[in-house]
């Protein structure tokens, strides 16, 4: 998926990852990694309701501005999605971890 399909894809559900309350914004965020990286499992979904909640505790914390990380997770996202991704969730994973530190 590139960012101006995922874009269409949420201003057609209302999403928005830059405005609204950070609790908003946060399931605006769940709700496009679903469309980015559609998931195929019970635990897909699991794995990005525990991202979101990592990253709601990290911006609550004080440790992520949600303004900065929100965008660079969907980022993040579509570059997992990228047509060379043999396992985009596997190599979305990987680029929090690298990027951002998670799960810590």
């Amino acid at each position: 998926m590139d960012a101006l399909t995922l874009r269409d894809c949420m201003i057609r559900e209302g999403l928005s990852v830059k405005e609204g309350s950070d609790a908003d914004r946060i399931r605006s965020l769940e709700r496009a990694l679903h469309i980015a990286i559609p998931t195929k499992g019970h635990s897909d979904r699991i794995c990005y309701r525990n991202i979101c909640n990592w990253l709601r505790e990290k911006i609550n914390d004080g440790l992520f501005n949600a303004d900065e990380v929100l965008p660079r997770v969907i980022d993040y996202a579509l570059e997992a999605s990228g047509p060379w991704s043999k396992n985009p969730p596997a190599v979305f994973i990987s680029i929090l971890k690298k990027e951002l530190g998670y799960p810590k």
